[in-house]
């Protein structure tokens, strides 16, 4: 089998052993993957960032398991004995593994995963569009699992996949929902029309004019979309991040701006299992926005090819999935 990875800061496909499963794990053959952001500088200029060696990355999945169906996979695999995942609160599981990160992702032939990771695909999901359930159930997480209050004016920072598939899923809860996107970088006009939100650009926005809950869902390079986000929230309001900053960002602002108007900070990484989960909710979610779905998420080619996919497509608005034949 062949996969994609970095080794000694250098990405490459390699030959590497074929996938064998241990008790209670299943191989998926893996049919799409999703080119995350997070991970997108990483493949570009692995040497720039602290990688486990080998890093074989891919955890937005989507394949056939040896039944012969579609499922899409949770990356997330907790050990499900400590107290945090005793209450559902996996992410937070002190032994936490990550697909794509600390164990073997998806961009290869196969994939081996907890047999409970693999969820099947609902009807009427094409399989290029659940490969957005991971970055759907971050989006979900956010809203379903933290004191955000009761719906009202929510700003969306970022019109990123993270931003807008929260924008569809606070539609859904009752939200009025805008999305701030860039100075000068407005999404496309599909994808404008499709999700139930008003775009703005910080440039339009009134000095006064404010928001009961602001999610940062921005690259985080650098505090400017907290800052932004510190801007527009109300005082006694909530801002709520999903923004993954990177190490040495810090905050932009006097504490006790924070303490004096009252105002809810707080961070929501990745998504859980508390009550009901995150990632079953995000596949329906593809389910029921399946129009609106389709805009978000694009075929950017096989994963053979794909350093030519990173040296054309890096600047793509949307989800950048690959299709995977055998490798």
């Amino acid at each position: 089998m062949k996969a994609w990875e970095v080794r000694n800061g250098d990405l490459a496909l390699h030959d590497v052993e074929s996938a064998h499963p241990r008790e209670g794990e299943t191989v998926i053959d893996v049919s799409h993957v999703g080119i995350c952001g997070s991970d997108l500088p990483k493949l570009l200029r692995p040497n720039g960032f602290s990688l486990p060696e080998p890093w074989r990355p891919g955890h937005e999945i989507v394949g056939i398991d040896p039944t012969g169906r579609a499922v899409a996979v949770d990356p997330l695999l907790p050990c499900g004995d400590c107290p945090r995942c005793t209450t559902g609160d996996t992410h937070l599981c002190t032994g936490l593994r990550r697909l794509g990160w600390d164990m073997p992702g998806g961009f290869a032939g196969q994939v081996v995963v907890p047999a409970e990771n693999a969820h099947p695909v609902p009807d009427g999901v094409d399989p290029l569009h659940a490969a957005l359930a991971d970055p759907a159930a971050v989006a979900i997480h956010g809203l379903r699992c933290h004191p955000v209050g009761a719906p009202g004016r929510l700003a969306v920072v970022g019109a990123g996949t993270v931003g807008l598939l929260t924008a569809l899923y606070a539609h859904e809860q009752g939200w009025k929902v805008t999305i701030i996107h860039r100075d000068g970088r407005a999404p496309h006009e599909a994808v404008a029309k499709a999700v139930p939100a008003v775009f703005r650009s910080p440039a339009t926005l009134h000095p006064q004019e404010t928001f009961d809950l602001v999610v940062d869902a921005a690259t985080g390079a650098d505090p400017a979309p907290l800052d932004l986000a510190l801007r527009l929230v109300s005082d006694g309001g909530t801002i709520l991040v999903q923004n993954a900053y990177h190490p040495g960002v810090r905050l932009p602002v006097p504490l006790r701006d924070l303490f004096r108007r009252s105002i809810r900070l707080i961070g929501s990484f990745s998504f859980c299992r508390r009550q009901c989960d995150d990632f079953t909710l995000a596949l329906n979610l593809l389910r029921s926005d399946a129009a609106e779905v389709a805009h978000l998420v694009c075929q950017a080619g096989e994963l053979l090819n794909l350093r030519a996919v990173l040296d054309h497509g890096a600047m793509r608005p949307v989800r950048q999935v690959l299709t995977v034949r055998a490798l």
